[in-house]
């Protein structure tokens, strides 16, 4: 099964819009959104309203209208949408750039979040049935 490719998102508000989306975990307003950003991002209520709008429009948000008002809900989680954007920035690295650069990632954490990403490891090649995909 081919895997979508990810949707870059582009620019600082854009990434705190989608941030802000995946921290409420639900499907939100307009306003929702703009009270769940930092201070520094909030900006205009059209402002936002014009980013979720692009964000849909490129397939990262569902717009749902629920009475007068619309509503937005992320279409992909976090760590997919950011599994999705590793996976295609490793694909073009030779095998050996890329055991480095999951090297230098996997260095960074202490030993309990090892322990989760073994676990994490195991349920994902499980759901692929132990095969590996390239």
């Amino acid at each position: 099964m081919a895997r979508e490719t990810a949707v870059q998102l582009q620019g600082e508000l854009q990434i705190e819009v989608m941030r802000a989306l995946w921290r409420l975990g639900r499907a939100a307003s307009v306003d929702d959104v703009r009270n769940e950003l930092p201070d520094r991002q909030r900006g205009a209520y059209t402002t936002v309203q014009t980013v979720l709008n692009r964000l849909a429009e490129r397939g990262l948000l569902v717009r749902q209208r629920q009475g007068k008002a619309i509503f937005y809900a992320t279409k992909v989680s976090e760590g997919d949408y950011y599994s999705r954007s590793v996976q295609e920035t490793l694909a073009s690295a030779s095998d050996g750039a890329r055991r480095t650069a999951l090297a230098h990632l996997v260095g960074d954490m202490d030993p309990g979040e090892l322990d989760e990403i073994e676990a994490l490891a195991r349920e994902v090649a499980a759901r692929r049935g132990g095969k590996k995909s390239r």
